[in-house]
């Protein structure tokens, strides 16, 4: 099967992520979205386990995810593993480093009916993936997430812009679970993570009803041509994963 082509900052084109090495396997666009998102919820609720936060290992290991998933398809390589492949290359890519039987241990614990084998057989098959992970991300473990770009803004608000702290306070506590549902979706394969974080930022000024911040244009000092169609798109993103789930995983308000 032809894989697409990587580009050097893995940021693909939209019709590109939709014709993905699942959808070529026959894997319909629901089945595809909702196997990913259940290996997403393992890493994050393993990685809560483990210590970590979803700005450190556990982003980075999302973003692996992701990008894997760009070149082998969910049929080939079953998502619950990959997912511990990614939490046990990401703890030694940023230097956090689990042991691979400590990840299986609580992997079995916490997903019994995903994980149907012993803890020896588990381990084993986490390492044989990770040499899988590691040929196909090319050793690239550069990962940037949109996190330190939340905490850039709001220092600039609060300094530089002289915005009421609080204000700016609750406006990043609206951001953070934004940006962390936002691996739900397939943001971090089509945008860089500084136009994530720029969008769901101006969504959360939004949702906080601080309208009047978002009428100065304040993004276009931090990224340049990008227009508010353009964000509401990428925060449409988001918003729709909220209205797939369910009435009560909504947003924050």
């Amino acid at each position: 099967m032809a894989r697409p082509r990587i580009p050097a900052d893995w940021i693909f084109e939209e019709d590109v992520i939709k014709n993905s090495p699942s959808r070529k396997a026959g894997v319909n666009e629901i089945d595809e979205l909702r196997l990913k998102r259940e290996g997403i919820d393992i890493m994050k609720q393993l990685g809560q386990e483990l210590g970590w936060k979803l700005h450190t290992a556990t982003g980075a290991a999302c973003v692996y995810f992701h990008r894997f998933y760009m070149l082998h398809s969910t049929v080939e390589f079953p998502c619950p593993t990959t997912a511990l492949s990614c939490l046990f290359l990401a703890g030694k890519s940023e230097d956090t480093p689990k042991k691979c039987k400590d990840i299986a241990q609580n992997a079995l614990r916490l997903f019994s009916q995903v994980f149907r084998v012993s803890q020896n057989q588990l381990v084993e098959d986490t390492m044989g993936m990770e040499r899988v992970l590691l040929q196909s991300l090319k050793f690239d473990f550069s990962i940037d997430l949109p996190y330190k770009y939340i905490i850039m803004y709001a220092n600039d608000f609060k300094t530089r812009r002289q915005h009421d702290q609080t204000m700016v306070s609750d406006i990043v506590q609206c951001a953070w679970p934004l940006v962390n549902d936002s691996f739900f979706t397939h943001l971090c394969l089509a945008w860089e993570p500084q136009i994530i974080a720029v969008s769901l930022f101006w969504l959360a000024i939004k949702l906080r009803q601080h309208e009047e911040i978002n009428e100065t244009n304040w993004w276009e000092e931090h990224v340049a041509e990008l227009t508010s169609d353009k964000m509401e798109a990428i925060c449409h993103e988001v918003l729709d994963y909220y209205t797939l789930m369910n009435a009560n995983a909504g947003p924050p308000t």
